[in-house]
């Protein structure tokens, strides 16, 4: 299983708080969120922990002096301390521009190397005088993941839980996690209380409030444009091709898809005839997937400035990555890049700004799903239409008789009229080559009309309307003939055939359509025989529930190593004993579906615990307030729902070596 970005960022800060660094800048705008971390891994590290800002002073305090020292009395007191200590030091930003700050800072850090004390400077800013670069490190604290945000969206949904409210599955709970990606814990659980203060249940609905959340994000940013998620599927007459694919897609971003190895989606390009629905395509994909839909126009980022250009389009992305997950939309980059490989030889800016992007599209990590759009796909360099950049090329063509059908119910109903007061089959089938667009323009045209005359529009209405429109697919049949043909056997068409379609349905209603034969294998077997063993370990218990350890291991026996010389204890706890006698993969995956808390566990009465899974240590059934000092042994098993009391002790868990 991978690691997350928090195990990360503590492995890397404990490691160079025990090699020896005596300075570290902590950027973050979370300040109370890691001072609790930094708690714990002081706690962990057997380190003493000082706090210091300019208001409060020091705690604890050295001596009886109640008056908060300044900048350099505290750091002069910090090698009275005890030895092997911590000392988290808030906003000192604004003193770093002191002479006399930084002259103490360089004279401190001998004594800090020989004390073992470590300074944490935390702040939002990360400016380091010259003087301090070489002994300064700066590292950039990674705001909530997945994790830590089902955390919170628990804490949410407890505080707000008014019995309408059922359980969440897993699936739910990793949309509305997705959804808040990229805002801090506090703007996260601000989120999650002002959506769930007013619902009486849980649905894909209230993602795109949770999304909303995001838009002061990108605020300041003229180089990119928010849009909140206002299309749902049933904006979209047809291309049901490119529907089925993207819902597809948006369960690759799943916890569960990452704990099989699957990667993200890196997106999808549009091509096709105007007007077929290609813009409208890019905020319903944002609807499906639940991300925040973000529009960049390439041609903004370029300026007359030297290095103005990748300047623009390194912040862009990094903007973007840092709101990750989301949806990022490129309208009609055939104009952007029009002309590329004739300008590029006189325009080095324009070819290191495609080039850059080209790369980003590539090799980004982050989850940022690219929806392009082209009218002319012959236009575009060949280079971004290699795989690995897209995962897909569609080709949207003008709507069929069915599309056009369900298009002209689509704009009847969005303007209040019901469409069964007229024949839309008629004008569906009489509307041979007009492009979704025409066929908004042909109702939208007929009910002002109508209106005008002071009247409901009619049937002949309409009619009159279409005949007054001249399509698309007549003034430029010849454009629309050969982008087919390049299309035809470089592209995967948007909508489905419909024939294939009708020849199923009628075969289904003979009976003559062969049923799939049932797999008897548990899907956890299934995983796991195929070498998924994170994900078949969670099916396992999703399957069962209330599962013992010992059940646990003895099933996955044939699949991997469960016996060993380690032990999982409580964090905090550290004397209560969970498990012994883990194999260090077994104990590894296990931790970190508790920390992820996909998984949790229960205390349980000890005749549920087979004897021969006994460890010979005290059993104690709960958690106790106070720390205990000799090993006991607390009896749990698994559950998918999480304890109603001590869960989040419960989920932070240690590996230990106990011995052969």
């Amino acid at each position: 299983m991978a690691t997350s970005a928090l195990t990360a960022t503590l492995q890397d800060l404990s490691r160079r708080i025990e090699s020896g660094y005596p300075i570290l800048l902590l950027r973050t705008h979370e300040e109370r969120r890691w001072e609790n971390l930094l708690a714990d891994l002081a706690l962990e590290l057997e380190r003493g922990l000082v706090t210091w800002s300019l208001t409060a002073g020091p705690c604890p305090k050295l001596g009886n002096d109640d008056r908060p020292p300044d900048v350099v009395e505290f750091l002069s007191l910090i090698e009275r301390y005890p030895n092997e200590h911590l000392f988290l030091l808030k906003d000192l930003h604004p003193a770093l521009n002191q002479p006399a700050v930084i002259r103490k800072l360089r004279d401190m850090i001998p004594v800090l190397a020989l004390q073992k004390k470590t300074l944490l400077l935390i702040s939002p800013v990360d400016s380091v005088p010259v003087e301090l670069q070489k002994e300064l490190t700066v590292l950039e604290m990674p705001l909530p993941g997945p994790d830590e945000l089902r955390g919170t969206l628990q804490a949410a949904i407890s505080s707000f839980q008014n019995g309408k409210c059922g359980h969440l599955s897993p699936r739910q709970e990793d949309r509305l996690i997705q959804a808040v990606l990229g805002l801090t814990e506090a703007e996260a659980s601000r989120a999650f209380r002002k959506v769930f203060s007013d619902v009486d249940e849980f649905n894909d609905d209230i993602l795109p409030m949770l999304v909303a959340e995001k838009r002061h994000l990108i605020q300041g940013s003229h180089l990119l444009e928010f849009f909140d998620l206002d299309e749902g599927l049933d904006a979209i007459g047809g291309l049901d091709g490119l529907k089925s694919w993207v819902q597809q897609r948006a369960n690759a971003f799943t916890s569960e898809a990452k704990s099989q190895g699957i990667s993200n989606p890196r997106g999808v390009l549009l091509a096709g005839v105007q007007g077929c629905g290609k813009s409208l395509s890019a905020r319903v994909i944002a609807r499906i997937l639940g991300f925040p839909l973000i529009r960049l126009d390439i041609g903004t980022l370029l300026e007359s400035s030297r290095g103005g250009s990748e300047q623009n389009l390194r912040d862009v992305l990094q903007l973007l990555e840092m709101i990750a997950p989301a949806v990022l939309w490129l309208e009609e980059i055939d104009k952007a890049f029009a002309g590329f490989d004739e300008e590029a030889n006189i325009d080095s800016t324009l070819s290191r700004l495609v080039g850059r992007f080209l790369t980003w599209l590539q090799e980004h990590a982050a989850p940022v799903f690219v929806v392009a759009t082209a009218n002319n796909i012959s236009r575009l360099p060949p280079e971004m239409l290699r795989r690995g950049r897209f995962d897909e090329l569609f080709f949207v063509d003008l709507p069929n008789y069915y599309e056009r059908l369900e298009i002209f119910r689509i704009h009847l109903a969005k303007r209040g009229w019901k469409p069964d007061k007229f024949d839309i089959e008629e004008l569906a089938e009489d509307s041979n080559g007009y492009s979704g667009a025409e066929i908004e323009e042909i109702v939208n045209s007929a009910v002002i009309e109508a209106h005008a005359l002071n009247r409901v529009p009619t049937q002949q209405d309409l009619e009159q309307a279409k005949e007054r429109t001249v399509p698309l697919s007549v003034t430029m049949e010849d454009e629309i003939f050969h982008l087919r043909e390049w299309a035809r056997t470089r592209c995967r068409p948007a909508t489905q055939d419909f024939r294939i379609m009708q020849v199923m349905e009628e075969e289904q209603r003979k009976g003559e359509v062969i049923d799939l034969i049932e797999v008897e294998q548990p899907r956890w077997k299934q995983l796991a025989e195929h070498g998924q063993i994170q994900a078949a370990i969670y099916s396992f218990i999703e399957t069962n529930d209330n599962v013992p350890w010992a059940t646990l291991l003895k099933e996955f026996e044939p699949y991997l190593e469960t016996r060993g010389e380690y032990g999982l204890v409580i964090r905090s706890n550290p004397k209560i004993v969970l498990c012994v006698r883990l194999s260090r993969d077994m104990a590894d995956i296990i931790a970190e579906y508790l920390h992820g808390r996909r998984i949790y566990l229960h205390p349980a009465a000890t005749e549920l615990i087979p004897e021969s899974a006994k460890p010979t240590l005290p059993a104690i059934e709960e958690i106790p307030e106070e720390t205990v000092n000799s090993p006991v042994w607390l009896p749990t098993i698994f559950r998918i729902l999480p304890h109603p009391g001590k869960s989040g002790q419960l989920a932070r868990v240690a590996r230990i070596r106990m011995g052969k």
